[in-house]
């Protein structure tokens, strides 16, 4: 008795049935066991060999079509050619998050992180060697001001009272355009201090504060920028 197809076990020499479906299916599962294959296509080879004649859907070769994970044909060259591997789980903006060139190119050349400081506070730190990793600015959304750099700085020993701020010819310690330039730009005189002049008897001139304005005029276009008081 054969059942429609069930595989039935073929003497090799007589091309004759030589067992019963029950038979056969035996015979399968032993030489599964003993076998014991690593896939559906070396169980298949398998069997076959020992003259087992299996369903012709079963036998026959599938041809499975790759999916590309890119979205054309130039997004696979470019990223072949970059060396660019593709992190996994990663997304592409293209149709059903195929990815495209410019998502390679994301990945290529990763956006920088923009620094949440003013160049003055930036260059002010740079120059005193302070650390600003981790600190929180007074600015928009955290960002450092040159306030918050100085606020940092070691304070130096304070200098030997001064009885007069004119020296010794009696000139005073700020030409009239060094005061003004104060004025004009909200400079505090405190932050004079250290300053050397290279006037008459050690006076302070608009050349020796040059850098001072420059950095104070940074901070005050970053406050207009991000509409801070």
């Amino acid at each position: 008795m054969s059942y429609e197809g069930v595989p039935t076990i073929t003497d090799t020499q007589t091309s004759r049935p030589m067992a019963t479906s029950a038979q056969t299916l035996s015979l399968i599962i032993k030489e599964l066991i003993t076998a014991k294959p690593e896939s559906e296509a070396l169980a298949i080879e398998l069997l076959m060999a020992k003259g087992i004649k299996l369903p012709k859907a079963l036998t026959e070769v599938k041809t499975v079509k790759s999916v590309s994970v890119f979205a054309s044909k130039a997004a696979e060259d470019f990223a072949e050619a970059n060396g660019i591997e593709i992190p996994e789980g990663f997304k592409g903006t293209a149709a059903k998050d195929k990815i495209s060139v410019s998502d390679l190119k994301k990945l290529k050349d990763p956006p920088k992180e923009k620094k949440n400081i003013s160049p003055s506070a930036e260059k002010f730190a740079r120059d005193n060697g302070i650390n600003i990793e981790g600190l929180v600015g007074s600015g928009t959304d955290g960002k450092i001001m040159l306030k918050d750099v100085k606020s940092l700085k070691p304070e130096e020993p304070e200098p030997p009272a001064k009885t007069e701020e004119a020296g010794p010819s009696g000139v005073s310690k700020l030409s009239p355009a060094v005061a003004k330039a104060l004025k004009t730009h909200g400079i505090d005189e405190g932050d004079l201090d250290g300053i050397e002049g290279t006037g008459t008897d050690g006076q302070i001139l608009l050349k020796d504060i040059k850098e001072l304005i420059e950095l104070y005029k940074a901070e005050s276009d970053d406050k207009k920028l991000f509409g801070e008081d």
